[in-house]
């Protein structure tokens, strides 16, 4: 039985790593990470657009070994999305990583968006699609259901009498180990987010900003059978930005097996924001041309309806479909996607 964690539904068939295994020392390895997605959002609502996303993305690479705790990852990675004459990005990739028991510290691209496990308040899901490459330095721990991942994000720079900001995004997210009582296993959540835009000595009329969104929670979880189980993960989630601050309550359950997963989320915001979370849960409308848009409070119920095939070892299919009802507009709207991984 797999000891893969997550918030609201199972995200490992999208996560991409760059653990150290397979590799003599001294030897090179070809290796290959494509995604080809299709993300439909039916949002007709004041806070969030709606959209499709579509294309693909590939990233091929060399790994080599140099010591047995030690391995480097160079390649190129290319997106591209239908509809835009083309390419939508194209970058090189480059990891040192080093491996010291069950830790590991990444330096260069480090294993971002879904590989942090955070919960969609604080990052949405479709970051595997717009913002798949992050970079800076990364520690990562995991060991049975005990999971720690912190990082910093170098998004942008700055140099002395430019005019924009530097962007500085850090995290932390974890779950301790699980105690069991009863066959039934407990494990305290603990996650964060930290983004800094500034910089000295830059000719911007923006003002210095730090975003703080902090996250509790508790984990239940029961299994059935071989490979079946039923999780609650409730969370309650900050929001500090000096003078504003706000809180939500994010409660979740969800019942998993091979093939399928079905999730209930229920989502109650008050004066809160986050940068990267989902659009759907904030209190400040990131609509097209609704700028100044505010609602105080936002309740959401969220289902969340999932379907994997693992066509082999290297190539796993899945189809998402999140319908979501906003009681505060009383309206129902729905988001589709489905989602080809090729991991070589």
């Amino acid at each position: 039985m797999h000891t893969y964690t997550y918030a609201q539904v199972d995200n490992i068939s999208l996560e991409n790593n760059h653990k150290i295994t397979g590799i003599d020392i001294g030897k090179v390895q070809l290796k290959l990470n494509t995604l080809v997605y299709v993300k439909n959002n039916e949002y007709f609502n004041e806070m969030a657009d709606g959209y499709t996303l579509i294309g693909y993305y590939v990233n091929p690479t060399v790994g080599y070994k140099i010591h047995k705790k030690v391995q480097i990852d160079a390649g190129v990675f290319v997106r591209k999305e239908y509809g835009h004459n083309g390419l939508k990005e194209i970058e090189p990739t480059f990891t040192v990583q080093i491996k010291q028991k069950d830790w590991r510290f990444l330096f260069g691209n480090i294993e971002g968006n879904v590989n942090h496990r955070l919960i969609e308040p604080l990052m949405t899901f479709e970051r595997v699609l717009t913002q798949p490459l992050e970079h800076g330095f990364q520690a990562k721990y995991q060991k049975k259901e005990a999971f720690f991942d912190g990082w910093l994000d170098w998004q942008q720079t700055t140099i002395a009498g430019r005019t924009n900001q530097e962007r500085i995004w850090a995290g932390v997210s974890c779950y301790s180990p699980a105690v069991s009582i009863k066959d039934i296993k407990f494990q305290a959540l603990a996650q964060a987010s930290v983004l800094h835009m500034g910089g000295q000595n830059i000719q911007s009329l923006l003002p210095v900003r730090t975003l703080i969104n902090p996250a509790a929670g508790l984990r239940i979880k029961k299994n059935f059978g071989k490979n079946q189980s039923v999780t609650i993960d409730n969370y309650y989630v900050g929001y500090f930005e000096s003078p504003l601050q706000g809180s939500a309550y994010y409660l979740n359950s969800y019942w998993r097996n091979p093939k399928y997963q079905v999730g209930f989320s229920y989502w109650f915001g008050s004066f809160f924001n986050s940068p990267f979370g989902n659009d759907l849960m904030q209190s400040s409308s990131r609509k097209f041309n609704n700028e100044g848009y505010y609602e105080n409070t936002r309740s959401l119920l969220i289902i969340r309806l999932v379907r994997d095939w693992k066509i082999s070892k290297q190539v796993s299919v899945s189809l998402r479909v999140e319908p979501y009802y906003d009681f505060n507009s009383r309206i129902f709207e729905h988001s589709e996607g489905l989602y080809l991984n090729c991991k070589i």
